[in-house]
């Protein structure tokens, strides 16, 4: 595949436009309300709506392109074998989350900052927090898979460089309100492991839906972090900067929290 302008574009949105279209979001929100970055961290919808923008722009390029969705990886041999790369993959996931979370443990925060960014999403019910986790699955698998690591892949011909851009730009696309440093560092691992399934299965359908599988798990869990995630957000301290006799009910129920995120 020769390199043209369109398909540079269509990197460039692929790899970075997440990145891009979060600040650009967190610069208005400033502008508009100046004091809204001061208080408890909360869920829009909005943000995780508007992050259809870029899989359609994409689509928009895979026209201007020439190409078909088959370029991009949306291929399915069968329901089958779609239903069968969806439970592999989603098993594999899930077994490399408990396989490590006794090492993660004993790696920077030890999960706080993951738990109270899971946490956060305790404000949504049921069906908003579905859509979530749908929307990550399909926007960004659209983006740092089935565009990205594609192109790089017919442009280069190197796994190793293809398969590295596009977890970079999955864990820098990560950084943000939600999920601080340490959280970051935790997404590195499934961004890893979604890179190395797709590069198996090569079928954009099936890494959707392993996705909003994972992200669903841990969102409907998210009120048994809700406590954790205000500890975090109250006046910029993580909860165990500041303890009291009356915290320590909270203190127990987060401990026992992340004792289960940590496979204790």
């Amino acid at each position: 595949m020769q390199p043209t302008p369109v398909t540079a574009v269509g990197l460039l949105v692929a790899l970075v436009g997440f990145a891009v279209l979060d600040r650009v979001r967190r610069a208005v929100s400033a502008a508009e309300s100046p004091a809204a970055g001061a208080g408890p961290r909360s869920i829009d919808l909005r943000e995780h709506a508007w992050k259809w923008v870029i899989p359609a722009v994409l689509l928009l390029v895979v026209a201007a392109e020439g190409n078909s969705l088959d370029s991009i990886g949306w291929r399915v041999a069968s329901p089958s074998a779609l239903l069968g790369d969806v439970l592999v993959g989603f098993g594999v996931l899930t077994g490399s989350h408990v396989l490590t979370a006794p090492l993660w443990a004993r790696v920077g925060d030890g999960g706080d900052s993951l738990a109270a960014g899971i946490g956060s999403f305790a404000s949504l019910s049921l069906s908003e927090r579905l859509f979530v986790a749908f929307t990550a699955g399909a926007t960004e698998e659209t983006a740092f898979h089935g565009y990205a690591l594609e192109r790089l892949l017919s442009l280069t011909g190197s796994v190793p460089l293809s398969g590295g851009l596009s977890v970079a730009a999955f864990v820098i696309g990560h950084a943000g309100d939600t999920w601080d440093r340490d959280a970051v560092a935790r997404i590195a691992q499934p961004a890893l492991v979604m890179t190395l399934l797709y590069l198996w299965f090569r079928s954009l359908p099936a890494l959707v839906a392993i996705h909003a599988l994972n992200d669903s798990f841990a969102l409907l869990l998210a009120d048994r972090f809700d406590d954790l995630a205000d500890d975090t957000d109250s006046n910029g301290e993580d909860a165990d900067d500041s303890v009291s006799d009356d915290d320590a009910p909270v203190d127990a129920v987060d401990s026992s929290s992340l004792a289960w995120l940590r496979g204790e």
